[in-house]
């Protein structure tokens, strides 16, 4: 560690623009909003061999201002353990606390690289959005890798390279204009967002951050003190610095190309080793401002968690909709977009359940009398190719029995 993570530009930096904006109304909160990471709608990504389990023990590595009070209410026989450099996003916490009753959080002011001096394991840890503010990110990432147990997972957000090109040219303008972390120069960049056309990289990226209305949201998007930027390869080498392994992305749909590629160029990307496809595709859609991602130990078997529609176990998949998800009409939709569906598709897509497998699904999709003539095989692939689509776009998650390691 090169300074004193209590004590440097960063900890300074929250303890006066407390980030994000403080919830004073968690329940009325939680009627419309969510936290991603959260195990009570998000468990099946992490463990998609288990059921949820209420009594686990969670971490929240950098729980900023409302977090981990959301984790605790949320879960409320886990316990909760909330760590942050920032006393000011600790005091809501307390506050929070106190007002809803929440026994099961704990509450430290403590950096992640001393996580350690806590002398606890936990079943899922969260740091969403912190590490690329760390001095040095593998060695936070290392030492929560420490407290983590052997089939547990490891929740991060970081920020993408391409989606933040237009805020990291702000970015530059700012510290050449040597604006602050003040009012002043908070006025500024509102400013300067205002005169920018339409055309300007940045666009895109104010579109997905309502947080920008408010003042420590500027100041934490356009005139932080340390951060860093992350491509698809730098993330996995970041999971694997830290001795950790890449399990998977918790959202999906920025690195995918399509499973029917509709031309050559979607063909030969998809013809090529996942992890390329994957740097490849985030090039192509370079939108995404941040990446979510989970890992988890090495000692972790690899077949409880990997979900491989390539094969001939597919079938025996049971689809379940993510939070938020689901079929109205002939629509299907998301939280932030919807797509159309045909009528083959709406009869895979209706018979989503939580309990039904892929197999159970296709059976009785082929026995509807309103579905088109088709071969068993046939039928088979529709459904592997609809129903990993619908995975990689993130409108489903899958639960699985892990086959026999010698499978």
């Amino acid at each position: 560690m090169t300074s004193d993570p209590l004590n440097d530009v960063v900890s300074a930096q929250y303890e006066q623009w407390s980030y994000p904006e403080p919830i004073f109304d968690l329940r009325s909160w939680m009627k419309t909003q969510w936290q991603w990471f959260d195990p009570k709608i998000a468990h099946r990504l992490f463990w998609p061999d288990r059921d949820y389990v209420p009594h686990m023990d969670i971490l929240v590595a950098g729980c900023g201002t409302n977090q981990a009070a959301v984790f605790a209410h949320a879960n409320r026989r886990a316990n909760v353990v909330a760590i942050d450099v920032s006393q000011a996003s600790l005091d809501h916490h307390e506050f929070l606390k106190k007002k809803y009753d929440l026994k099961n959080l704990e509450i430290h002011r403590l950096p992640i690289e001393e996580v350690a001096s806590l002398d606890q394991r936990f079943d899922l840890i969260v740091s969403s959005g912190v590490l690329h503010h760390l001095a040095d990110p593998i060695v936070g990432l290392a030492a929560l890798a420490g407290s983590l147990r052997p089939n547990g997972v490891i929740g991060i957000m970081l920020y993408a390279t391409y989606g933040r090109l237009g805020v990291e040219m702000l970015q530059s303008v700012f510290r050449e204009l040597g604006l602050g972390r003040d009012e002043e120069s908070i006025a500024i960049v509102r400013e300067t967002l205002a005169t920018l056309g339409p055309e300007h990289p940045v666009m895109p990226y104010l579109e997905i951050a309502p947080d920008l209305r408010y003042d420590a949201g500027l100041v934490d998007t356009f005139l932080h003190g340390r951060d860093r930027n992350y491509t698809v390869n730098q993330c996995i080498e970041l999971v694997e610095d830290a001795g950790l392994v890449f399990q998977d992305w918790f959202l999906k749909s920025p690195y995918y190309p399509p499973t029917t590629p509709p031309d050559g160029f979607h063909a030969s990307v998809a013809g090529l080793p996942i992890r390329e496809q994957w740097s490849i595709m985030e090039r192509i859609r370079p939108l995404n401002g941040c990446h979510y991602f989970m890992a988890c130990k090495p000692e972790r078997a690899p077949e409880t968690y990997t979900i491989d529609f390539d094969s001939d176990r597919f079938t025996s998949f049971i689809p379940e909709y993510r939070h938020s998800c689901g079929v109205k009409g002939t629509t299907l939709s998301r939280s932030d977009w919807a797509i159309d569906l045909d009528a083959l598709g709406l009869a895979f897509a209706r018979r989503i359940n939580g309990w039904r497998s892929i197999a159970e699904i296709i059976s009785e999709v082929s026995n509807d009398r309103d579905a088109p003539e088709m071969t068993s095989d046939d039928l088979d692939e529709m459904g592997r190719r609809l129903f990993q689509s619908l995975w990689q776009l993130d409108f489903i998650a899958i639960r699985h029995t892990p086959s026999p390691p010698d499978e």
